[in-house]
């Protein structure tokens, strides 16, 4: 049923691939984003130099450092619903992935977009902003991101927090199918029709959010801006989704992770589902797992307080 469910919802795509934008990207650029999240009250925006790259991050709170780490078709402004009550206890730094958000988006055939490589910006990011007790949240990809930067960098993050978390292998869903068909059969025009404001909303409604949730529109402007604004940007998600998306696996390589772990999973996640985050907790070392019930994939949207205080309780804050 989940399989034609995709199917359904890829048909829409072709149909919806021609509709106007409300949000329209031209309408952006880094300087006016920037501006809306100082205006919103979300952080400090900024900036900082990666591996020759810049990459964005929104900064809040003083205190022990805790990093924030996005999903797919995010940024540093998904953890907007959570970052109130985490700048209350926390130094927040909420970071843009290379090639999400306002960071910098290579297109080069020998730039990797792997979890790996990701991983190894984020660990980067620690040492030139002398981060040594970090905690780290990841939320979906960000997840499998967070997990492969404690494996990395051990001395650098105290504790980690995977919500909805990317990363196990026998993954059923739709979604990571429909990815691997894509890849294999190099599909980059039909992967591409994903990234037009009709089909983001449609795919978030239909998979991400669960049915009572309403999917708000802040959260579909925000990913159209996200991944629609800035020097090849198609280009950039496309290589995200190729590389980077439910393509490495941490079964085999959760025992090298000692580093305590809060796994958050919801209950109606069409995307990962529950078993993936108990699979997780099975496999990791030092882990405690939570299960949140009538949300999906965008947990920390749905379930903000809930999120807030998972983490802050972990934290002993």
């Amino acid at each position: 049923m989940k399989f034609f469910r995709l199917i359904l919802v890829f048909a829409l795509l072709f149909s919806m691939s021609g509709c106007s934008f409300k949000y329209n990207p031209a309408d952006y650029n880094a300087s006016t984003i920037q501006n809306e999240i100082e205006t919103a009250g979300i952080g400090k925006s900024s900036f900082i130099e990666i591996d020759n790259l810049n990459m964005h991050f929104i900064e809040s709170g003083e205190g022990d450092p805790i990093i924030l780490i996005h999903g797919w078709l995010c940024w540093g402004a998904f953890w907007k619903k959570v970052t109130p009550s985490l700048s209350e206890n926390f130094h927040v730094y909420a970071l843009d992935l290379i090639g999400h958000g306002l960071s910098d988006k290579p297109v080069d055939d020998n730039f990797s977009y792997s979890t790996e490589a990701q991983a190894r910006r984020v660990v980067e990011f620690m040492k030139k902003k002398a981060i040594t007790n970090a905690v780290i949240v990841g939320h979906s990809m960000g997840g499998e991101i967070a997990a492969k930067t404690a494996i990395m960098a051990p001395d650098r993050v105290n504790a980690a927090v995977l919500i909805c978390a990317a990363g196990m292998k026998d993954n059923p869903q739709s979604l990571p199918s429909f990815i691997r068909i894509a890849r294999a059969m190099h599909l980059e025009p039909i992967i591409a029709l994903f990234f037009s404001e009709p089909a983001i909303r449609q795919f978030t409604q239909e998979l991400m959010f669960y049915g009572e949730n309403a999917m708000p529109e802040e959260f579909v402007k925000d990913v159209v801006l996200a991944n629609l604004t800035g020097k090849n940007a198609k280009k950039a998600v496309y290589k995200v989704t190729v590389e980077g998306l439910f393509k490495d696996f941490l079964n085999e390589r959760c025992a090298e992770m000692k580093t305590k772990t809060l796994v958050i999973s919801a209950t109606d996640d069409l995307i990962v589902p529950p078993a993936m985050g108990r699979e997780y907790n099975s496999l990791l070392p030092d882990s405690t797992y939570m299960e949140f019930d009538k949300a999906g994939h965008m947990l920390p949207w749905e379930r903000p307080k809930d999120v807030s205080r998972a983490i802050l309780a972990f934290c002993g804050r």
